[in-house]
This record gives C-alpha cells, structure tokens and sequence, in this order.
C-alpha cells in the first residue's frame, strides 16, 4: 500500500514539473509586443524606419509554415513544394507589409492582457490594443512548437487573418491556379514595396 502511495505522489510530482516547466504562452504574446512597442514609441525613428526595424524581428514568434499552410487549407497539398515555399515566402512579406503600413495606428497604443486559455500545445490569448481612444480585440492563436510557442493565426476584431486569406486566395486558386495566385502576391509585394 505504502509503494502505491509513494508511486502516485511521485507521478503528481513529475507531472507538476512538466506542466510548471512549459513556458506561458502569454509571456511569449507580451515578449513580442513589447518588442514592437519598444520600436513604435521611439519619438526619434521615422515611420520607414520603423518598418524596417520591426520588420524580420517578428517573424521569430510566428510558425510561417503552419499560417501557410492553413491559409491555403485543402489547396496545400496540390501545390508543389516549390510552389508551397513560394507562396509562404510571399504570405509572409504581405502580411508585414499589410500589418507595418498601419504602424502609425498603434504608436502611442497600449496593449491590455485579458486571458489565456491552454490546451495541450494549443493555446488562445486574448488581447485589447488601446490606441487613440480605441479599442482593438487581438486574439492571439498559438501552438507549441520546438519547445517554443508560436502564433499560427491572428483574429483581429472576431476577423481570423488566416481564413480571411483563405477564402479570398482560394477564389483565386479556382480561377487562375496556383501560378495566378503566386503572380498577383508578386504583384502585390511590389506594389507595398513602392509605396513605403
């Protein structure tokens, strides 16, 4: 009896280590906005300066390959792996330069850490950004990758970034293919990197 005792607390203890041991997700979440704040609130930095400090330093939190790949749902595996790693390479520089073009939009913002919500290597922040008197849900979807959290997908006022592009890209795809989907992010891109 005594050793069925003993093997159980030891069994408590060592799932408490491991649960005790997995880094919070939300500190990860707050770790890469002040990363971005840090760099918005610097009064002596231009808006293109900026961008391009930012730019590259978030990629660290975010998992490209599963945001790729979900964005492109049920088409990703009828690409062809040159063609996956095309689009998650474009995806990654449209999203950039959607999110860094509004920059000026949170400069003076503050962000409000409302919940946190874990299942096995899942997990969901929830978030309010306050900036010029107003208020912007930020849902943070992560997973544990690697012995690291990552965000897989961003829902921005009840909008999921990532089945946004989804439906809009899929409609693509059905008409013009994967190669017309691929020319007009190029088209895209380009079209961002003139205008900053």
């Amino acid at each position: 009896m005594k050793k069925i005792i003993l093997f159980c607390g030891l069994l408590i203890l060592l799932c408490s280590a491991s649960c005790f041991a997995l880094p919070q997700p939300q500190a990860r979440v707050k770790q890469m906005v002040d990363t971005v704040l840090n760099v918005l609130q610097q009064p002596d930095l231009s808006a293109t300066e900026k961008r391009a400090q930012i730019s590259g330093q978030v990629q660290e939190y975010l998992n490209i390959a599963s945001m790729a790949r979900r964005t492109l749902g049920s088409y990703w595996d009828g690409a062809s792996a040159e063609q996956q790693q095309r689009f998650s390479d474009l995806f990654v520089k449209i999203l950039e330069g959607t999110y860094l073009s509004r920059i000026d939009d949170y400069s003076t913002g503050t962000v409000q850490y409302l919940k946190q919500r874990v299942k096995d290597d899942k997990a969901i922040i929830d978030t309010v950004i306050v900036a010029k008197e107003l208020e912007i849900p930020v849902q943070y979807k992560m997973i544990y990758v690697d012995n690291v959290w990552q965000v897989f997908d961003l829902v921005i006022e009840g909008v999921s970034l990532v089945k946004n592009y989804r439906s809009s890209y899929g409609e693509i795809i059905r008409q013009e293919g994967y190669e017309g989907l691929l020319a007009l992010m190029v088209e895209k891109v380009q079209a961002m990197e003139s205008s900053m």
